[in-house]
């Protein structure tokens, strides 16, 4: 939920909740309060039943008042990917994104974690496959950029092995720089990654190779079938989390 939308919530809800709370015309409804001056236990109780049954007739979903913090329909949920991915075309894997379109994503990203699916997103089948990033908040080499260029990054994933591969390539794959990883489970939500090795390759023959003996921490806030995000940080950033959007 954006900022704003919370601040509105804060607004509208402060009287209801002011109201009922002192037991006294909840809901701005006509109620009248339990009063202490009544001199007989059983009165009290007779209008203490009758304002919680009004209390009761009077209750209402957020949702029906607040359409944005109903469920999102399936529907709902392809049409926040479909967007998603139509804000991320043109900023060359987020690298050349204005201010403006990543407030847009990161509004758009919201909705749909609200929405995630899968419960325990660190260790779901789901996550195994070939995914191709479509955005980041990173400008460095894990947004695909090397040097002048960016390039298409897809990132191969194996579960079962607890090993991932980044693939960045540039010219239509002539050149490469593949980087290997392993994680450790931390939670449902977190990964704690670790860097093993980088390659760097010209028409399938590595030019160079090394030991790449740092860390990271991968904080998954949606999945499932086709869609992913999340959040890491690590390496260069270690105070500072980029968002990463990534598709079958």
């Amino acid at each position: 939920m954006t900022h704003a939308r919370v601040a509105l919530v804060t607004v509208l809800l402060t009287p209801f909740l002011v109201q009922s709370s002192s037991c006294t015309r909840p809901f701005g409804g006509g109620l009248s309060g339990v009063s202490s001056r009544s001199s007989s236990p059983t009165l009290r109780a007779n209008r203490m039943r009758r304002h919680l049954q009004q209390l009761r007739g009077n209750a209402f979903s957020l949702g029906d008042v607040f359409p944005f913090l109903q469920p999102k329909s399936s529907a709902d949920v392809e049409s926040l990917k479909t967007a998603i991915r139509e804000k991320s075309k043109g900023t060359n894997n987020g690298v050349d994104a204005s201010p403006a379109r990543r407030e847009e994503i990161a509004e758009l990203l919201q909705e749909l974690e609200a929405a995630n699916p899968t419960r325990k997103l660190t260790s779901s089948p789901l996550i195994s496959g070939s995914w191709k990033l479509l955005y980041t908040t990173n400008d460095g080499s894990s947004a695909g950029k090397i040097g002048p260029f960016v390039g298409d990054v897809v990132q191969n994933v194996e579960l079962q092995d607890g090993e991932y591969v980044n693939i960045v390539s540039l010219a239509n794959g002539a050149f490469r720089g593949v980087l290997t990883a392993t994680w450790d489970n931390v939670s449902d939500k977190l990964w704690k990654v670790k860097f093993k090795d980088i390659k760097l390759e010209l028409f399938g023959v590595v030019l160079q190779e090394k030991e790449l003996p740092a860390t990271g921490t991968w904080r998954m806030t949606y999945l499932d079938d086709d869609f992913r995000v999340l959040y890491a940080m690590g390496g260069k950033n270690q105070e500072k989390e980029n968002v990463y959007v990534l598709a079958k």
